[in-house]
């Protein structure tokens, strides 16, 4: 009758510690799913007044209301950061638009190309990568090579075929 009682108690507290575990790892998800909800608003949590906000908050936490919230306090991260002035953005936009050319001058015209201009293009993809260029710049000289391909007076037919 000993041994049952034992059995019986020590089933009790595994039962117990297991329901405690579970406890806190809900906790710990709820935790988490708050400091994800927080961190998907652009809240500076890393702030005191996000950290004050992260603790005070007890609304839904739907990342448009934790953003308005935030923005009513300006301590979202987005404007932590200082504007760009217009004429960088200016600047900017005048680098894109040489890059943009000096990729399209060293193209071959697709009437003297025998490669495919997927291949083409993943090889100057692969080429671009290699020598360290970024790879929005790799896929953009990809693209801009299929595409020259499929325009002008002769398009390539392997371009524009249904596959």
């Amino acid at each position: 009758m000993d041994d049952i009682q034992d059995e019986s108690t020590g089933g009790i507290k595994e039962l117990r510690d297991a329901a405690e575990r579970g406890k806190k790892a809900s906790q710990e998800l709820d935790s988490m799913k708050r400091e994800m909800a927080f961190l998907k608003a652009g809240v500076d949590t890393d702030s005191k007044a996000g950290q004050l906000l992260y603790k005070a908050y007890d609304g839904e936490l739907e990342t448009d209301l934790l953003r308005a919230e935030a923005e009513e306090l300006g301590i979202l991260r987005d404007t932590q950061a200082a504007p760009t002035p217009v004429a960088d953005n200016d600047n900017v936009d005048r680098q894109g638009i040489e890059e943009r050319r000096a990729l399209a001058g060293d193209s071959v015209p697709p009437e003297s190309q025998t490669e495919s201009p997927y291949d083409a293009g993943h090889r100057e993809f692969q080429e671009m990568m290699d020598v360290g260029r970024p790879k929005e710049d790799s896929a953009a000289r990809f693209i801009h090579t299929v595409l020259e391909a499929a325009g002008g007076d002769s398009p390539d037919q392997r371009v524009l075929s249904d596959r």
